[in-house]
């Protein structure tokens, strides 16, 4: 089996950031273990391997017009919209805020950590009023998060980006967690993620990919997955299990099956026909399988 740990920067939705990489020996020795004999003797499919990005998805899948519009050229680069920019504040923030000491971690109030990184300008936000309300909703948000969160010590992984391989799809997984704990009593995770804006598409992929995940490079379904959704207010949780586990591969299927494969194109970037067509494919998958619950409690 083959899990990686990336390096200490990398790139989400054109924005360059630190990685911070703590240690997970511990973690390791205690959750990554798997038979990797049986895992690799699924990957005789006879389809080439295809890697699906978390970061590269979540931007697709929030398209308001579903990727039915040109691309744009070459020379040009998209302007950033205020969510990414108040995104990457937030990651930042999350980011520095649990990686300090536990105990130095209550002398610090959020909004003076989330300031360091706030976009010093207006650019991008529909005007001066909706600049600061975002802003002050963030702050509010994050306070409400963090207390909650009170009894949780140290992540066991920090915005870091993983890739795993899952043989019996023939792809791989790269995924960026956020923030990854073992609380005190458990044997599983608990992931978190923090959204500025709530996007049911994004969510639902987000649970999937972690899903299959956490299955595939350490050998155990997450506890709980988390997701705060800031600007909406909202804590959305799903505990994993075997049932929804197969849903979640058939939704991995199913997106990896609605790309083209590595032969097929030139550029990594998806095309409109690409996004188009993963879009009709989550459509068309959805309305078949209406009739399947979900454990979600929001």
């Amino acid at each position: 089996m083959n899990i990686v740990r990336w390096s200490r920067r990398r790139k989400h939705a054109g924005i360059l950031a630190d990685v911070s990489l703590l240690p997970v020996k511990r973690y390791r020795n205690q959750m990554l273990q798997r038979d990797v004999t049986s895992a690799m003797t699924a990957r005789n499919t006879g389809l080439p391997g295809r890697l699906l990005e978390d970061y590269k998805l979540e931007e697709l899948l929030r398209s308001p017009y579903r990727f039915i519009r040109p691309e744009p050229s070459s020379e040009q680069q998209p302007a950033l919209q205020w969510r990414h920019r108040v995104q990457y504040a937030v990651s930042h923030a999350i980011n520095y805020f649990y990686s300090v000491d536990p105990e130095i971690r209550k002398e610090i109030p959020i909004q003076y950590v989330l300031e360091k990184w706030w976009p010093r300008k207006t650019d991008g936000f529909d005007s001066v009023l909706h600049y600061w309300d975002v802003k002050h909703k963030m702050i509010d948000e994050l306070s409400l998060s963090i207390a909650a969160n009170e009894d949780l010590q140290r992540p066991v992984i920090l915005f870091e980006q993983w890739k795993t391989e899952v043989p019996s799809l023939a792809m791989d997984l790269s995924i960026i967690f956020q923030a990854v704990w073992q609380p005190e009593g458990w044997d599983q995770l608990l992931v978190q993620k923090y959204m500025v804006v709530h996007d049911a598409n994004v969510v639902e992929a987000f649970q999937h990919m972690v899903s299959v995940f956490c299955w595939e490079a350490f050998g155990k379904l997450p506890g709980m997955i988390e997701i705060y959704c800031l600007l909406e207010g909202r804590k959305i949780r799903f505990m994993p299990g075997r049932q929804s586990l197969q849903r979640s591969m058939d939704y991995l299927r199913l997106i990896r099956d609605s790309l083209p494969r590595p032969q097929e194109t030139a550029s990594q970037r998806f095309t409109a026909k690409d996004k188009s067509r993963v879009h009709e494919e989550v459509d068309r998958w959805r309305a078949e399988g209406a009739d399947s619950k979900k454990t979600w409690l929001v």
